[in-house]
């Protein structure tokens, strides 16, 4: 609701500025250490582009056109076009539930004996 406030476009532009800062070597890169950033690993696998099983949908989000500006504003993908940062968001959020289950899952133990 912060972000769809029209008062707020001060603090929309210094947040679309400080996620712009965020590296990466292409707009897959860009796009998805952005993502990393606004979404935790608990909350991305229940997102999904469409909203499709009973997940939220980030085609409908505010945060969305944040991440389009934040990638646009980013001096590597400057000229990143809608398709490519849609390609790159919906494939983030596929591989969200790899993410989160991989970190929850402990590291074989190596014990000497």
């Amino acid at each position: 609701m912060f972000l769809k406030e029209p008062s707020n476009g001060p603090a929309r532009q210094r947040v679309i500025s400080s996620l712009a800062t965020i590296g990466g070597q292409d707009v897959k890169r860009v796009t998805w250490n952005i993502l990393g950033r606004l979404f935790t690993d608990e909350v991305s696998p229940q997102i999904n582009w469409k909203g499709v099983n009973n997940k939220k949908p980030f085609s409908r989000m505010a945060t969305k056109t944040l991440l389009f500006s934040a990638v646009r504003k980013n001096t590597v993908t400057r000229s990143a076009t809608d398709a490519e940062v849609t390609k790159h968001a919906i494939r983030w959020f596929n591989l969200a539930g790899d993410r989160a289950t991989r970190r929850r899952v402990p590291l074989p133990s190596t014990q000497t004996e």
